[in-house]
């Protein structure tokens, strides 16, 4: 065996943070060419195989081709070239061991998917496309590579699981049971990935830091005393109960690392950031692949003129004209039903009238058309006017055999809050194909009826515009509803409420069906 303690590793700020705050959930959004496996998974198996020696150790993603052609090279290559560890003496790949290795606690049936060290870890792959590939085993950490192509639920039922035993002997471990995922963020399905930085809590992130950071100094200062000195054993003591803190916070604790722009750049140089960008089909895939950019909304969207100049910040109400009526459009699915909030005036300081989508809100399986509703009363609760023209659409007024339809139902809910409706009806909507040309229209208006969205409002309804892609079919232009039908896509996150947007947008703009109320051209509204 090498002596691997002596090997120098240089690692940028990001690959350095996750080993020195060790978590035991952590999630790495590293762009490509940032190391993932020289400054993550490398250094994270080397440490798993030093402080869990004989333990199983998940390494999972979509395939077993992508593990075996791709991320297993890479992880082969970093013990090689970096700690000189040789095969057949430090690791076998795929085979049982020699005999000289020890043994694990638990001894896989087959070592067909199996990486064996000499210090008795076995790394067992598992591949998300075969069902039950992580069954048979009892794991104590797993590692994902790549894991923008798995499935959070497949993650959450078929890994997850398989962690489990060995609590006698690694249960006092921040490692134990720990689960590291890496992956850049260019995929349509990256989105429940990006979540997981709200799980992250700060304090103790910082806490765990500050802690590891005098331990290492101390660590330092030994270095410098003799063994005989009387400081030297207080130091050790020292670092034993900062140690034993830190653990016991890192043991529930999650980590997420977002690796800035270029901060792999020393490694990879200049020339393959000027080669990406040639090779990348769009500077947004440039931004996001190379620079680890969030993805703000997918690739080919439905919407490419929506930008940052539509939304508008303002304070509290000072949007909404109090007392001119309101304009609803709603979109109906098992998952979601979603409303689309909009007024026709001039914003503050504004010498134009524009259509001002002022809110979007959305009640999720099982509230429903009830709590949707009631949800948009309580928001505008203090609006004086009680009035919404409601637009809708054939969908809309399907029924079954007995009971009331959307649209009726809509308008119970609203009586029943004390609001009154005006029915505005535009029969069937237009095929997507006209439509994306009408909204194009619509967004690149600057007159008026320019549409502006509440930055603050409207955020379900952003995300909605940013993540509705386009698809051909037939040689037309089609948005892509099949996130709809995804239940891996939250239903916040698909295109219902842009459904409800288009439908708003239509009905007021295209069809021009809101004429007049009380003898007032409700277009002006009644700020003056």
């Amino acid at each position: 065996m090498s002596n691997s303690d002596s090997i120098s590793v240089t690692l940028n700020n990001s690959q350095a943070l996750v080993q020195i705050i060790n978590a035991n959930t952590t999630y790495c959004a590293w762009q490509r060419g940032s190391g993932k496996t020289g400054g993550g998974i490398g250094p994270r198996l080397m440490h798993l195989n030093n402080v869990m020696p004989k333990s199983q150790i998940l390494l999972f993603s979509d395939t077993y081709d992508r593990l075996k052609k791709r991320i297993v090279p890479g992880i082969v290559n970093f013990w090689k070239y970096k700690f000189g560890w040789v095969e057949g003496q430090d690791f076998v790949l795929y085979k049982r061991p020699p005999s000289f290795f020890q043994k694990p606690w638990i001894e896989p049936g087959e070592y067909e998917h199996i990486i064996s060290t000499s210090e008795g870890m076995c790394i067992c792959l598992v591949s998300l496309n075969v069902e039950g590939s992580a069954n048979a085993y009892n794991a104590q950490s797993a590692i994902g590579d790549e894991v923008k192509f798995c499935d959070e639920e497949q993650i959450n039922s078929e890994v997850l699981p398989a962690l489990r035993g060995e609590e006698s002997r690694y249960g006092h471990l921040p490692e134990y049971l720990s689960v590291w995922m890496f992956t850049d963020k260019f995929h349509p399905k990256i989105k429940w990935f990006l979540r997981k930085k709200e799980m992250v809590n700060e304090k103790a992130v910082q806490t765990v830091y500050a802690l590891q950071m005098q331990i290492i100094e101390w660590q330092k200062q030994l270095a410098t005393i003799e063994d005989s000195n009387n400081y030297r054993y207080d130091i050790k003591n020292k670092i034993i109960a900062y140690q034993q803190k830190a653990d016991k916070i890192r043991k529930y604790m999650v980590y997420y690392s977002d690796m800035k722009p270029y901060e792999n750049l020393p490694v990879v140089g200049e020339f393959f950031f000027k080669r990406a960008k040639k090779i990348c089909k769009s500077e947004y895939q440039f931004n996001v692949s190379f620079l680890n950019h969030d993805p703000d909304r997918v690739e080919h969207t439905f919407y490419p003129d929506l930008t940052d100049n539509h939304f508008y910040n303002c304070d509290g109400f000072d949007d909404v004209d109090m007392y001119s009526p309101l304009i609803i459009s709603t979109d109906f699915n098992w998952r979601i039903v979603c409303m689309c909030i909009a007024q026709i005036g001039k914003l503050p300081d504004a010498t134009e009238y524009t259509l001002n989508i002022l809110a979007s809100v959305h009640a999720l399986h099982p509230g429903g058309i009830d709590e949707a509703v009631k949800r948009f009363c309580e928001l505008f609760k203090s609006h004086s006017s009680h009035t919404v023209y409601y637009i809708y659409d054939s969908t809309t007024i399907a029924r079954d055999p007995g009971r009331d339809s959307f649209m009726q139902l809509v308008c119970k809910q609203l009586l029943a809050n004390k609001w009154n409706f005006v029915k505005c009806y535009i029969g069937q909507m237009s095929d997507h194909s006209d439509r994306f040309f009408y909204i194009k229209k619509y967004l690149t208006n600057t007159k008026r009826l320019a549409i502006r969205f509440n930055s603050e409002r409207t955020e379900p309804l952003r995300i909605s515009l940013q993540n509705a892609g386009a698809i051909t079919s037939g040689g037309k232009t089609k948005k892509d509803k099949r996130p709809e039908t995804d239940n891996s896509t939250p239903a916040e996150d698909a295109t219902h409420h842009s459904e409800a947007f288009d439908q708003l947008c239509e009905g007021v703009i295209e069809r021009k069906v809101i004429k007049t109320m009380n003898g007032t051209p409700a277009i002006l509204g009644g700020r003056k």
